[in-house]
This record gives C-alpha cells, structure tokens and sequence, in this order.
C-alpha cells in the first residue's frame, strides 16, 4: 500500500492542516489500473484523521476493496465555515480537490467518489454531499449529528454555547444550508440520478451525552417522508465506538461499489441490523 500524510497550506484556513492518503497500489492486479472509488472520511468533534487511521479498520477495507481514501482534519468546526475561526468548508470543498489534483490523479467522476463520516462527520458527511451532490454518488453518516436543532435547544448551556459560538456565532443561528432537514427537502427536489444515495445508521444505546440514537431517528422520521432515491437507515445494538463505525463502514462500501461485502464481514458481529431483523 501506500500511504501519505500531507501538510497543505490553505488560503481559507490561514494555516497549514492535514490530509492523510491512501492508496491500494500493492494489491494483486492493482498496477496501471485506476482505483475503483474514492471515499473521503471525515472525523468526530476533539478528534482528527488519525482515529480513521489508528482506530479503525478502514485501511483493511480499502485494500480489500481497491478504493482510495482522503482522510482530511477539520478541528471542531463540523465541517463548516466558522464564526469565529477558520473556512473549513471552503478549504475541504473547493481548495483541496484542486491541491490534490496537482499532486495525485484519483478518479474525480461522480460516480466513483463518496464521503462518510462519523459523530461530527457524519453531520458534516451530509451536509456537506448534500450541499454538493453533484460531486458524490453516496454519503454515509455513522452515528452522526442529524439535528443540530435539537443540540441548541438548551442554548445557555455553557457545554453548548462553547461548542456551537465559533461556528454558529452568538445567536447560535442555524441557517437552512446548515440544517440537515432542510438540506434533505432540497435534495429530495432533485431527479433520482441527481440525488447522491444516503446512509444513515445510529447506535440504539448512543444516548448520552448528545442523543445520538434519538437525533438520527427524528432525522429518519423527517427523511423517510420524502421523495428521496436511495435513503436507507439502520441501528442495530451499539454505543459510539469504533466496533460501531467499523461495522458501519462495511456497510457503506456494500451499498456504495460492492454489494455483498458486508455480509462477508456480518460475521464479526453479533447483533443484527434492523434491516436484518425485518427479514
């Protein structure tokens, strides 16, 4: 295999920040051949891309499968452009691909690119592939932050306000292309071959602190109302931890590039999903 950590300079952001690379180019009958997808994994909130690396089995999967990863930091700005701090949404959506390009040519088509995250990343998975979904055929959130209303409900909450001021700013607006309800709607006014297909799963004990479990099914309640192509949402027994997202990931390649491949890890797990418990 190869893998890169890169440091890029940034205009948006001010600063130099990371992107971690990988690249199956040791797997048999890899060479002089274009990987077959590229996903981009985003991060959880006080963490960075090293979790995807260090903690998951997302290197294994990708070599597996023969897919690229982009695993780029984004602080704790759920991927936005922030208040008060740096344009993370503009670093990630429109300077990296154009960095990337000039050092390394992954397939840049729709069709083989797709963007997963988990806890904070799997907001900013959705918001941001919602936002532009004619870069992604797929977006995947693992345990994420669906409903950053129900987050700000308790607005005087000094947890919450350190949180969400620096990027939302004092008044703690939420603008509709940052709600992901609203974001949904939009997407769903889209034609079917417009539209990204989406994944959500959610742990059924990732209660405290934040609601998780509780967050992604209003989101599902919300979402499965809609005209949207290819949305799917599945918990199963889990916490937030990585056994959890592992699990998801394997999921997300299934659906996205390799139908079946999930099964062929289903061993490693004991509980099933609810779309296997409907079965």
């Amino acid at each position: 295999m190869a893998f890169l950590h890169c440091k890029f300079k940034s205009a948006a952001l001010g600063a130099q920040t990371t992107v971690r690379l990988y690249l199956p180019c040791d797997q048999p009958g890899w060479a002089g051949r274009e990987v077959r997808a590229v996903f981009t994994l985003l991060h959880g909130y006080t963490n960075d891309g090293d979790d995807w690396v260090h903690s998951s089995s997302a290197l294994r999967m990708a070599a597996d499968n023969g897919l690229a990863l982009i695993i780029p930091d984004a602080s704790n700005s759920f991927y936005c452009d922030m208040a008060a701090g740096p344009a993370w949404n503009t670093w990630l959506t429109q300077e990296l691909p154009g960095q990337l390009d000039r050092i390394l040519k992954l397939p840049r088509q729709r069709e083989k690119n797709f963007l997963c995250g988990l806890s904070m990343g799997g907001y900013g998975a959705l918001y941001i592939g919602m936002n532009h979904p004619e870069r992604y055929a797929g977006i995947a959130s693992f345990s994420g932050c669906l409903d950053l209303a129900l987050m700000l409900q308790n607005r005087e909450d000094p947890a919450v306000r350190r949180a969400f001021e620096p990027i939302l700013g004092r008044e703690l607006e939420l603008s509709a292309d940052r709600d992901l309800f609203r974001l949904a709607e939009r997407v769903s006014c889209l034609s079917r071959e417009e539209q990204p297909k989406i994944l959500c799963t959610a742990g059924r004990q990732d209660h405290e602190p934040y609601y998780i479990i509780e967050q992604n099914r209003r989101f599902h309640s919300h979402a499965k109302d809609l005209p949207l192509a290819d949305y799917t949402y599945l918990e199963w027994d889990g916490a937030h931890q990585w056994e959890f997202w592992d699990r998801s990931l394997s999921l997300a390649i299934d659906r996205f590039v390799n139908p079946g491949y999930g099964q062929t890890c289903r061993q490693a797990w004991s509980c099933k999903t609810s779309e296997e418990e409907n079965k």
